[in-house]
């Protein structure tokens, strides 16, 4: 067997080349993205791997895949958004995807862009930039005394109240599908607009699907209180940016920490040059003294970067030599 890996970064290439020593599979790799361009690098390959923010959704590529006899596609995430169902049905490719790998490390995440935003650190840091110390306006909270609301209770959602409940939060909590006994860690309100209206913190970890697209929306953040904070660690398109931008600046909640937004792919792992095309709301965030964009990071831990590697070639290989995987994505 051999799997071609597309968007392999340096800490990735030694896991992989250990798990093909391992394994005995043929590997090889780039550090460029998968598209309908670089796709013939792929060329004799059975499988293949990726890790990028630029959906997978050109044809050409699924059609190139099918041309030269590549039927698995394993993306290295939890989130199959970047991937188009109906052309991997046409050309009858299977793929895999990477359910669970470490939901502490975006929870730790989480953490650290609340306390940032709580004890005023984006202001701090660009009053600092002048040698400007004066306190006025970086008086911070405790997390002790205040309420998070968890949208969405899946594994990181879960793991990220626990961390606050730790901390001594009280947590509330919003999902479609609400688990059971985990009353010891939350308790969950019948709306999404109740927990928004009643948290300080609001932080979102549910998948994107067309139905939730913009789910954070002009209403939703009308009902936060003005001293509240939107985290987003899990999709950009979860939140109406635009609203967002309006709702920060006329004062509507105190701040956001956004590690996802949306058209992000113009910009994440990309210096300003290297931008062809401008995030429509990225310079505007930036001027905000109450907000911390980082560049869909939240993963990006050396324990996380080795699960997602290893579980995603070893999908790949269950695929080629049993004919299926338990991250089998159903179509």
């Amino acid at each position: 067997m051999k799997i071609f890996i597309f968007g392999i970064g340096k800490k990735e290439q030694p896991v992989a080349e250990q798990w093909a020593k391992q394994t005995g599979v043929q590997i090889d790799f780039t550090a460029q993205e998968l598209n309908a361009q670089t796709i013939s690098l792929a060329k004799g390959a059975d499988g293949i791997s990726f890790q990028q923010m630029a959906p997978v959704y050109d044809e050409k590529i699924y059609q190139t895949m099918a041309e030269n006899k590549t039927f698995l596609l394993g993306t290295r995430s939890a989130g199959i958004d970047g991937l188009n169902k109906e052309y991997l049905k046409k050309y009858q490719i299977n793929a895999c995807n990477v359910p669970v790998y470490s939901p502490r490390a975006i929870a730790e995440h989480v953490l650290t862009l609340t306390m940032m935003l709580l004890r005023q650190m984006p202001r701090l840091l660009q009053r600092e930039q002048q040698q400007n110390f004066i306190l006025d306006g970086l008086i911070g909270r405790e997390i002790h005394e205040l309420t998070v609301g968890v949208v969405g209770t899946g594994h990181i959602g879960l793991v990220t109240a626990q961390l606050f409940k730790a901390l001594g939060a009280t947590i509330i909590g919003y999902d479609k599908y609400p688990k059971n006994d985990i009353e010891h860690i939350l308790t969950y309100r019948d709306s999404l607009e109740d927990v928004a209206a009643k948290a300080d913190i609001l932080t979102l970890h549910t998948p994107y699907l067309p139905e939730n697209h913009h789910l954070i929306d002009q209403k939703i953040l009308g009902l936060m209180n003005s001293d509240s904070l939107l985290i987003n660690t899990a999709r950009g398109p979860l939140v109406d940016t635009q609203a967002l931008i309006h709702a920060l600046q006329n004062g509507q909640i105190a701040g956001a920490g956004l590690d996802t937004l949306e058209d992000e792919m113009f910009y994440v792992n990309k210096t300003k040059s290297q931008q062809v095309e401008q995030n429509p709301y990225i310079e505007k965030l930036l001027t905000l003294d109450n907000v911390i964009v980082s560049p869909h990071i939240a993963f990006y831990t050396l324990q996380a970067s080795k699960i997602l590697m290893e579980n995603s070639l070893n999908s790949l290989y269950a695929l080629y030599t049993e004919g299926t995987a338990d991250s089998l994505i159903q179509l």
